[in-house]
């Protein structure tokens, strides 16, 4: 059922957004799916195929929105500013819940999750980086 809201939701980008930025959002898509599912099969010596590191990577996103939807609305109104050793803990909330993404997505251990998701973002991040310096 994720897999047809998934597409629906690339179909409705691809019908509002130009062809560029629907190629591009594709291609980024795919390199990250990619490098999560190396990076797993690496930590975990299991085999995932590209539907579980779709879905994980989808489900990151997803429980990263809610944290900062949740975190939002908390905040909304009262003019607070989070700095301190409150950032920190809302960072290490927000890391939390994108680990909870690849827990469920994948079905590794909290631990587990944790290294995988530092190791994609690490590589992903250096790729769209080298990428970026390339094209421009």
């Amino acid at each position: 059922m994720h897999y047809v809201l998934f597409t629906g939701a690339f179909l409705f980008l691809a019908f509002i957004a130009p062809l560029k930025a629907t190629l591009l959002t594709a291609a980024v898509l795919l390199i990250v799916t990619t490098v999560v599912k190396i990076s797993a099969q690496t930590v975990v010596s299991l085999d995932f195929s590209y539907g579980e590191s779709f879905k994980a990577v989808a489900l990151s996103f997803f429980f990263l929105c809610i944290a900062l939807l949740t975190l939002v609305s908390f905040s909304f109104g009262t003019g607070a500013q989070i700095s301190g050793l409150p950032a920190l803990m809302v960072l290490a909330g927000f890391f939390s819940a994108y680990i909870l993404g690849f827990k469920f997505g994948l079905g590794t251990t909290f631990g587990a999750s944790a290294v995988i998701a530092l190791i994609s973002t690490l590589i992903s991040s250096l790729i769209f980086w080298i990428g970026k310096s390339v094209l421009v």
